[in-house]
């Protein structure tokens, strides 16, 4: 969000932004004053658009990677542009089409729909795109178990009343036995189950020394079991279109395509970009150091809501470099989004 107490740029600096804004994102290189000037039609001689350049990047909106290169938006400039100046630009009738005619040929489970919607969505935008399924309902803890691998590491097994199985693996700061391991089990079956899975994270660090009794566990090995056992409504993450990532030059760096790459495959993270916009009713977009994650900070993010088959709402998101395609992006994900709340309310 750009600063209220920063100067506004003129009209004329405005539509330099602008063109320099369309100019990266179509080519991903800085845009030098000339080429602003003829791509874009600008009324005004090379020395004049340099002046204007200069007083967009001390307003904050643009950046000189190097002394000898042009200009670039900033996060700030990505964001003037987004509130300000850009124009949507709908989906052709033919993509729309697309678009419909392919979910009606989905199959009926939800989870190939979402699967197909990341497809389309993807295809659409030339980029990575995510959906995350609606939250699951709350299960009931109806068996917990927990057996060694290793000394230091264990395997929960949890078993929810309507037939979940979930696994995890945890690392341990200390050794442990297997008879801790089945005290341990009997201990928490006994306080938990019939309830909700989650107030596992809540058990009482000091009522499970008491019940473990001569095979009491190391406190710390006791916190990392609990922060093993953290389970929420979790969204189920469907991604399609990495490969875009690799294709991109503004992701050439090995460090930025790692950052990207290690956030695209891990859940964990995933959940942890998207999930705040669950809570919205509206296009979102986040733009570079917007986006909460060190590691997404190069990117940029669109994403809305869809409402499943049980009324609890899911997010459809596309990713991709900050300087995406806003303009096209937010209409392309409206629209997945709209199509998959009409498929999956009509499955109702």
């Amino acid at each position: 969000m750009a600063d209220s107490r920063s100067p506004t740029p003129t009209e004329r600096q405005q539509r330099i932004l602008a063109a320099i804004v369309r100019e990266c994102t179509r080519t991903g290189h800085p845009v030098g004053s000339k080429t602003a000037r003829e791509a874009h039609e600008i009324p005004a001689s090379s020395a004049t658009i340099r002046n204007e350049m200069a007083a967009l990047t001390e307003m904050g909106l643009l950046e000189q990677p190097h002394t000898s290169a042009g200009r670039r938006p900033t996060d700030r400039g990505y964001r003037y542009f987004v509130e300000n100046l850009m124009a949507e630009e709908p989906l052709e009738l033919r993509e729309t089409a697309w678009v419909r005619s392919a979910f009606r040929r989905s199959v009926d489970r939800s989870s190939d729909v979402l699967r197909e919607a990341a497809r389309l969505l993807s295809e659409l935008l030339q980029c990575p795109a995510v959906v995350l399924s609606p939250r699951e309902p709350s299960r009931q803890l109806q068996h917990f178990h927990a057996s060694p691998v290793s000394s230091r590491n264990v395997l929960l097994v949890f078993v929810t009343a309507d037939g979940h199985v979930e696994n995890r693996l945890v690392e341990l700061p200390a050794p442990v036995t297997s008879p801790q391991l089945e005290r341990l089990s009997e201990v928490l079956n006994r306080r938990f189950v019939g309830a909700e899975i989650g107030a596992l994270t809540r058990l009482d660090v000091e009522y499970v020394l008491a019940e473990m009794g001569d095979l009491a566990l190391p406190r710390a090995v006791i916190e990392a079991l609990r922060q093993g056992m953290e389970h929420e409504q979790q969204h189920d993450v469907y991604l399609d279109g990495a490969i875009y990532i690799l294709q991109d030059p503004e992701f050439t760096r090995a460090r930025e395509l790692r950052d990207i790459v290690e956030t695209l495959y891990q859940e964990r993270l995933i959940r942890q970009l998207l999930r705040p916009f669950a809570r919205e009713r509206r296009v979102c977009v986040r733009i570079g150091a917007e986006n909460p994650l060190p590691a997404a900070r190069g990117c940029g993010v669109v994403a809305t809501t869809y409402v499943g088959g049980t009324g609890s709402r899911g997010v459809v998101a596309a990713l991709g470099p900050k300087r995406m395609r806003y303009w096209r992006a937010i209409p392309a994900v409206t629209c997945v989004a709209g199509e998959l709340t009409e498929h999956l309310g009509a499955a109702r």
